[in-house]
């Protein structure tokens, strides 16, 4: 059974949009936007391996004690 997880859910959104991103960066003549796109799609690829990374941090290491 899967376990439902936020924010590999999120890292998968940054995914679509990056390659949404790089979909339109094909289709466009305009090479700035073009390049705007691309920049776009490498930066949302970047946010979803933070995310990752993340996940694997939170899921090695205990949730620290509140001192409440």
């Amino acid at each position: 059974m899967a376990v439902y997880s936020p924010r590999y859910d999120k890292a998968a959104e940054y995914r679509r949009l990056a390659e949404e991103s790089r979909t339109l960066a094909r289709q466009i003549s305009i090479n700035d936007a073009r390049r705007q796109l691309l920049e776009t799609a490498k930066h949302l690829e970047l946010l979803a391996q933070e995310e990752e990374r993340r996940m694997q941090m939170a899921g090695s290491k205990p949730e620290p004690k509140s001192s409440v």
